[in-house]
């Protein structure tokens, strides 16, 4: 059945899924027509204040600096991944099948890790994993169902927002966010790190790829074609003038990360630990920026790593803006108000009949941050527009959702999505070579069949 399923969303998608960037302009026109037609502003007209809402939207100082850490973020992980010891560790990783069934279930399931510690690391290098698949089945002339396997290495940004790199989870753990006067700081202890989310990753890592490996019995199985050969990040520029020596010197690198380590060990670590430094975006930028010199080991093996990154960024900053001018939209229009102030309203309703108030809301937040990533496709940006809807709505008294829980809620409704948003997956298609409608049928069918792992989590 599940294989079946998998299938028909397979072939739906092939049919119906454009290009990630025509999707974003289709978001774009539907939300300025919703807009206007929900607007509640008192200062202008319906059609006049959404566009100079969408205009804004575009170029929100904040958010332009947030589309700079996701690039980076992007950037760096690309890097760390690329780097010669993390290749070679996913060169064996991608041998250790021997039927397409286990293919699929060891790409899902090393998605799933890397994508929980760093959503870059997970999304990069869970594609560089699918890429060096597909050459372990051309040497050994074994048909495999490849764009299945490159929805695997999709498969862990279900569980990125949950993780390490969660940018809700991390905003409110910091000592002083938009919202510490409402709610004081939130400690990973009671978002990412708390016992309950730790059983979920779990349950998830084991699930995830379960659910992948029963679609291959459906799936077309073939060799897949040559996929790009690796970018030789690490190559060095030859020469023996000054220049060219400091270029490959070890040392100049040494020069920086000594600082850079003093750093996290004297400061940043025991900060973090005694929860006086939030463990924020910033500082996960921090570690990848040097841990991928660090792998990298010269300064012109790390830039030429980095550039190759780089190119990968271009859909960040192409359709980010458009993300962004919805967002403004949404906002200014009072859509999203909409949306969450239905969710109290309703978890109110549900509880007068005698059920739970608490785990109504935040089964309610999942499904509506669900909806929402579908047009604001960032965790950042999403907790931005919804994140004070939320806390407000778990605070009250008649509901007490726990702030935590309701946060995790908005993290886990965002990154359930991400089987249907393609945004987030235009740097695994061109690593491995695939289209969005290739993926999006099986990663669309993974959402419907593993939502009720999330419900009966939030409902409880």
């Amino acid at each position: 059945m599940i294989g079946r399923f998998g299938a028909a969303c397979a072939r739906w998608a092939q049919r119906w899924v454009p290009h990630p960037f025509v999707f974003a302009i289709l978001l774009n026109v539907l939300v300025l027509i919703v807009g206007m037609i929900v607007w509640r502003g008192q200062d202008s007209s319906p059609v006049k204040g959404v566009l100079a809402a969408w205009y804004d939207g575009f170029w929100t100082s904040g958010l332009l600096a947030f589309g700079f850490q996701m690039a980076l973020i992007l950037v760096t992980g690309y890097a760390v991944a690329g780097a010669p010891l993390t290749r070679r560790l996913l060169d064996r990783l991608a041998g250790l099948w021997t039927t397409p069934r286990q293919a699929v279930a060891l790409t899902a399931a090393v998605s799933v890790i890397l994508s929980w510690l760093h959503w870059g690391l997970g999304l990069v290098g869970a594609a560089f994993l699918a890429r060096e698949v597909a050459s372990v089945a051309r040497r050994r002339r074994t048909p495999i169902p490849y764009p299945l396997i490159c929805a695997s290495a999709y498969a862990g940004f279900l569980v990125w927002h949950g993780g390490l790199s969660g940018s809700a989870p991390l905003v409110v753990a910091q000592a002083s966010h938009s919202l510490s006067d409402l709610i004081g700081t939130v400690p990973l202890s009671q978002t990412v790190l708390a016992p309950g989310n730790l059983v979920l990753s779990a349950v998830l890592l084991a699930v995830i790829p379960l659910i992948l490996a029963a679609m291959t019995a459906h799936a077309p199985l073939s060799i897949p074609p040559a996929a790009m050969e690796a970018e030789g990040a690490d190559a060095e520029e030859g020469g023996s003038s000054p220049a060219a020596r400091w270029n490959r010197s070890g040392w100049v690198t040494l020069a920086v990360l000594v600082p850079a380590f003093l750093l996290a060990g004297w400061i940043l670590v025991p900060g973090w630990v005694s929860g006086g430094r939030g463990f924020d975006l910033n500082a996960v930028l921090f570690v990848f920026l040097f841990a991928g010199l660090a792998l990298h080991r010269s300064p012109l093996a790390y830039v030429r790593a980095i550039q190759s990154g780089a190119g990968e960024a271009g859909g960040i900053l192409l359709q980010f803006p458009f993300y962004f001018a919805l967002l403004g939209v949404m906002k200014a229009s009072g859509l999203v108000a909409l949306l969450s102030d239905a969710g109290v309203a309703v978890s109110l309703r549900l509880a007068s009949v005698g059920l739970p108030a608490d785990g109504v809301y935040r089964s309610l937040t999942f499904l509506v941050a669900g909806l929402v990533n579908l047009f604001v496709p960032s965790g950042g940006g999403q907790w931005a527009v919804q994140g004070e809807i939320v806390v407000r709505g778990a605070l009250d008294p008649q509901i007490h959702a726990g702030v935590g829980r309701s946060v995790m809620a908005l993290a886990y409704g965002d990154a359930w999505t991400n089987m249907l948003q393609p945004f987030w997956a235009l740097v695994l298609l061109s690593v491995t070579g695939t289209r969005a409608r290739d993926i999006l049928g099986y990663t669309m069918a993974l959402m419907v069949l593993v939502a009720p792992v999330y419900l009966i989590y939030f409902w409880f």
